[in-house]
């Protein structure tokens, strides 16, 4: 069973790839403005002559056929090479590489926050269905949900940095540096997953398993963590890997207010200024992080739900 999905799996992400690979590639060579003019203008030259820009052409082959071009892109890109900046003149896998630790720790800690606060709250909001508590905890996952990320990014600056001094308004990839923007990203995602969570857990108290081990003598408080919230979290990982797919691709909105140096910030200046083989390997990176995590979310429901391995 497991080496069945992971072999499908390896097929539809290589076929979902290439066409992501021919889409990107053909919408941003047909995209305005001339790569040549903007290379040039990187080394300084701000006005160059008609002769200077054709033969930058010449050199990048932008005049050679569409699907030429193509084929010796993905040629380099199946070697690992993909191409080099038009802005900065390095190589795109080196940039990218050089950005994404800190998005890797960014979204790592904001799924740290999303889970421990996430899971409690469901639980609790599952425990005490129909009560106040279940009613207020909602209300905040609706509340959490809809504010905008950057007006929460502005208030916890305001609050946090600007007033009580107690964490910097700059993000970085350090520990005080990465709170302020893991914070902001989790608040929706606690919202989500909590209210997944609740509705999963929900689910599972009403099963017969449940009813058999409070026959049995199981308190219901051991009931619900010992037996019906494991089998719920099974239901929420398909979420919580899109999350983190959705953080480790680079959240654009929050690294900007916070100046955070992720990948988020550099597809969009590479997009800005025109630098297309840096928008093309952002993308594809965040495809194949897309398709990573689903292929992992998938295999730990495998893992962890045996119903899922039984013969049809």
């Amino acid at each position: 069973m497991i080496s069945r999905l992971i072999l499908g799996r390896a097929l539809q992400s290589a076929l979902i790839l290439w066409l992501v690979s021919v889409l990107v590639f053909t919408l941003l060579a047909l995209a305005p403005g001339d790569p040549a003019r903007l290379v040039l203008s990187a080394t300084g030259v701000d006005v160059p002559t008609p002769e200077m820009v054709a033969a930058k052409r010449a050199e990048l082959r932008l005049d050679d056929p569409l699907p030429a071009r193509y084929l010796a892109w993905l040629g380099d890109a199946v070697r690992g090479d993909f191409g080099i900046s038009y802005r900065s003149g390095r190589p795109t896998w080196d940039l990218y590489a050089e950005r994404f630790p800190a998005t890797l720790l960014l979204g790592g800690v904001a799924v740290v926050f999303s889970l421990i606060l996430a899971v409690p709250f469901g639980v609790a909001a599952a425990a005490r269905r129909g009560g106040r508590l279940d009613g207020m905890l909602q209300a905040v996952a609706v509340l959490g949900a809809a504010a905008p990320g950057f007006w929460v990014a502005l208030v916890l600056i305001l609050v946090f940095a600007a007033t009580l001094r107690w964490l910097p308004a700059i993000g970085s990839p350090t520990l005080a540096g990465v709170i302020l923007p893991a914070l902001v990203l989790a608040l929706p995602n606690i919202a989500i997953v909590s209210r997944l969570v609740r509705a999963s857990t929900l689910d599972a108290l009403g099963q017969a398993y449940i009813t058999t081990a409070l026959g049995k003598g199981c308190s219901r408080h051991g009931a619900l963590i010992i037996h019906a919230l494991p089998n719920a979290l099974v239901g929420v990982l398909t979420a919580v890997a899109l999350e983190l797919a959705y953080l480790l691709t680079g959240t654009v909105v929050i690294e900007t207010v916070f100046a955070y140096p992720g990948v988020g910030r550099l597809a969009v200046d590479a997009a800005l200024v025109g630098d297309l083989p840096v928008v093309t390997l952002c993308v594809l990176a965040a495809a194949v992080i897309y398709l990573l995590c689903n292929w992992l979310a998938d295999l730990g429901m495998v893992l962890l739900d045996p119903r899922l391995r039984a013969p049809a």
